[in-house]
């Protein structure tokens, strides 16, 4: 399968590029850091202040095993693709951002939708919803736009981390009480 279709949409996108979209966008994309590993410890610091310490470590443990299996899935499937990034393979896309190893699937957009996906079915308050899919949508799209990965790695990344977090949640509702009223 060509990529050609994909690499033109990204040249594309970046023609319509500005600096300050673009710092826009590699914050974003780096924001991953903060709620790949902040959401959880904030959860386990909040919850110890809290009366529910036992609802709190597991809720911690859900949210930071969903992210960190969903990571490590990613991981693998780049070792086993073995897919160059776009910029890497079409001299007119650029690199705006850091883009280690392989494309498919991007583990950036994997994390933030196994975080979003994941604080989603925790506090199940769909007022939430919104906002978090939101922003990790605006990671996923940062990614094709900083020229580090293919739409195809987008739907990937999405799929991993809505599965992952999907799957550990019926673990966790199947063993504990955190998804109990």
């Amino acid at each position: 399968m060509s990529n050609l279709p994909q690499l033109d949409f990204i040249a594309g996108l970046q023609k319509t590029s500005n600096p300050i979209l673009t710092r826009l966008l590699q914050f974003i994309s780096d924001s991953i850091t903060f709620f790949s590993f902040g959401i959880p410890i904030i959860l386990l610091i909040l919850g110890e202040r809290g009366t529910e310490k036992k609802k709190s470590r597991l809720s911690f443990l859900y949210v930071a095993l969903s992210i960190g299996l969903a990571g490590l899935v990613s991981y693998t499937c780049k070792k086993l693709t073995s897919i160059p990034r776009p910029y890497e393979v079409d001299v007119r896309i650029a690199q705006w951002s850091v883009g280690g190893g392989y494309s498919f699937p991007s583990g950036h957009t994997t994390e933030a939708f196994a975080s979003a996906i994941a604080l989603i079915f925790l506090f199940k308050n769909w007022k939430m919803a919104l906002p978090v899919l939101t922003w990790a949508s605006l990671v996923a799209f940062s990614r094709i736009y900083l020229g580090v990965h293919y739409p195809f790695d987008i739907l990937g990344g999405i799929l991993i981390g809505l599965t992952v977090s999907y799957g550990m949640q019926l673990i966790f509702k199947s063993k504990t009480e955190i998804f109990s009223n």
